[in-house]
């Protein structure tokens, strides 16, 4: 893989689930896998949502959980289109989500010496610092009700994505992952920025919808991804078959939304990141094996 001279680690989410975040995340990472870019997913949630949708058996593969846990170097254990079973394109690799997520909490604190003051919530920056400079982006994919791996993604990440739909609980959820990403800028990782906020499944007939699309344009007009991505049957499909709709829909308008939104993605990456400033990792083999 070539050497990238910056890496960012974007991570995604909102407070409440069902919202579209995973959706998000890998169509978004496909969009811009497309533009030439190389981007990982590292999937933190226990139900293995980004897993599942790329088509990758969770069971397949040691990912997230074996990383994070000490016991597996990331760049080993990184699935990517090499490896059999899978129809990931050339720039997008994964880290798996499995449900033993649920343990890692626990089995952090079973881990951890009497000797070892690292807070269990800093268990992402060195698999982050290891991966700099392998990927163009790092998309951490947050599971919605967590702590210990939402708050690590918050303190590992450089960026926040956050994701919304129309419904008056997912704009409560974006009020309190702003709130946390403030907490965090005080409490362990003051350079954290908000890169975006991406709405998605908008019906425009409905005056929620309406509602919501100015409430975001007047409270959020610096940080709304363009365009807004309209409910469609195809992404429900595409799940079902556990593909992303770059693969079954790659003609679709709904395609090209994403597409247009990854550009937008990128114009707000630079302003916010507007030259390299992280120092890349020397180059190191990815993949299973």
């Amino acid at each position: 893989m070539n050497r990238c001279p910056r890496t960012l680690a974007i991570g995604i989410g909102n407070q409440k689930g069902g919202v579209g975040k995973t959706t998000m995340a890998v169509q978004l990472a496909y969009a811009l896998a497309e533009r030439g870019r190389t981007v990982l997913i590292i999937d933190l949630d226990v139900n293995a949502g980004s897993t599942k949708h790329l088509g990758i058996d969770p069971r397949a593969y040691l990912g997230t959980f074996e990383v994070l846990m000490g016991d597996e170097d990331p760049l080993a254990v990184i699935v990517t289109h090499e490896d059999e079973g899978n129809t990931l394109p050339e720039n997008l690799h994964l880290l798996t989500g499995s449900r033993k997520l649920e343990e890692l909490e626990e089995r952090l604190r079973m881990k951890k010496s009497k000797f070892d003051d690292t807070p269990l919530h800093d268990v992402l920056k060195p698999v982050i610092k290891k991966l700099r400079g392998h990927y163009d982006y790092i998309f951490l994919d947050t599971p919605p009700s967590a702590p210990l791996p939402i708050v690590a993604a918050y303190k590992a990440a450089d960026g926040f994505l956050l994701v919304a739909i129309p419904e008056g609980l997912a704009i409560q959820g974006l009020q309190e992952a702003l709130h946390d990403i403030e907490e965090v800028r005080r409490y362990g990782n003051p350079h954290l920025k908000l890169v975006g906020l991406a709405i998605g499944a908008v019906d425009v007939r409905t005056r929620l919808s309406k509602e919501l699309i100015h409430y975001v344009s007047k409270e959020f007009k610096d940080y709304l991804l363009k365009p807004t991505i309209q409910r469609s049957t195809i992404v429900p499909t595409a799940q079902t078959q556990q593909k992303s709709i770059f693969e079954t829909h790659p003609d679709h308008m709904i395609t090209q939304y994403f597409r247009e939104m990854a550009q937008d993605f990128e114009a707000k990456i630079e302003r916010f990141f507007p030259a390299p400033q992280f120092i890349s990792a020397p180059t190191q083999e990815v993949g299973n094996g």
